[in-house]
């Protein structure tokens, strides 16, 4: 039996409005995950890596604040990231899932959004740590739809339920229990500085998180009806209820995990 692959059947590059999503997504999630990795600052000369990049909006801006690092950035696909022109940026088609870098090569390796959608999710923290040199640091960006199962807005909570099950069925993604384990998947690394952060970005009609929201749900509702997750009905009242004037509500968490490789003798003793 064919297992379901993230991008074949919902979110494909190729659907229409895959690009104005991706840049919706980002809107949303890139202040707290830059200012996250803005905490830590980048040493002289600093390697990077984004895997999954999708739009590359968060090497752009990390770019923009080190001009003296370099940036590698991947994906499957890398339509979304033709327009990345930065001298300092190396776009590569890359499945972190089965293609390698070399050991100790990278000061910074970030995935946002990537592990939670991909089999085998629990073995990539430990492949994408081996990339790290002395004091460099991994970060982890993962979305969770269980505040969804907590609203008081019984539409949102449905909605959240039948996220979480067709991305199950059809990506074989898991955005309820995979990033609230964070950070326990570093664990056991070898890695220092382990943390984590948890954040939940509130949706409006009019907002970026609330704009990300609908256009996904506008993918994903045919899809839950032809799968019988949610009729074409409860479909379409839903999907006028997350944008009507006056809609707030907390669907998903985005909860990020780090830890640092440990610097040796003569490195400085610590990470960066």
């Amino acid at each position: 039996m064919e297992l379901p692959e993230y991008g074949a059947e919902v979110f494909a590059p190729a659907h229409p409005g895959q690009s104005e999503r991706l840049e919706a997504l980002g809107a949303a999630c890139d202040p707290r995950t830059l200012a996250d990795l803005t905490r830590w600052p980048l040493p002289p000369g600093a390697r990077c890596l984004e895997i999954g990049a999708g739009t590359g909006s968060v090497t752009r801006r990390l770019a923009e604040r080190h001009p003296e690092a370099s940036f590698t950035v991947t994906d499957t696909d890398t339509r979304f990231l033709a327009d990345l022109r930065h001298p300092a940026v190396r776009v590569v088609r890359h499945d972190v899932r089965d293609e390698d870098f070399p050991p100790g090569s990278f000061d910074l390796v970030v995935a946002r959004s990537v592990l939670c959608h991909l089999p085998g999710r629990d073995l990539l923290p430990a492949r994408m740590a081996a990339w790290l040199r002395p004091g460099g640091r991994l970060f982890v960006e993962d979305p969770t739809f269980l505040p969804a199962a907590s609203s008081p807005d019984t539409v949102v909570r449905r909605l959240g339920e039948a996220v979480v099950t067709t991305l199950a069925r059809t990506a074989g993604s898991d955005v309820a229990h995979w990033a609230r384990s964070f950070p326990a998947p570093l664990r056991g690394l070898g890695l220092v500085d382990v943390g984590m952060r948890f954040h939940c970005p509130v949706l409006t009609a009019t907002n970026a998180a609330g704009r990300a929201w609908a256009l996904s749900l506008e993918e994903l509702l045919p899809v839950m009806a032809r799968t019988g997750v949610l009729s074409p009905e409860e479909g379409a009242r839903a999907a006028a209820h997350v944008v009507r004037p006056g809609f707030t509500d907390v669907a998903h968490a985005m909860v990020a995990m780090w830890g640092a490789r440990p610097a040796g003798p003569g490195e400085g003793g610590k990470p960066w």
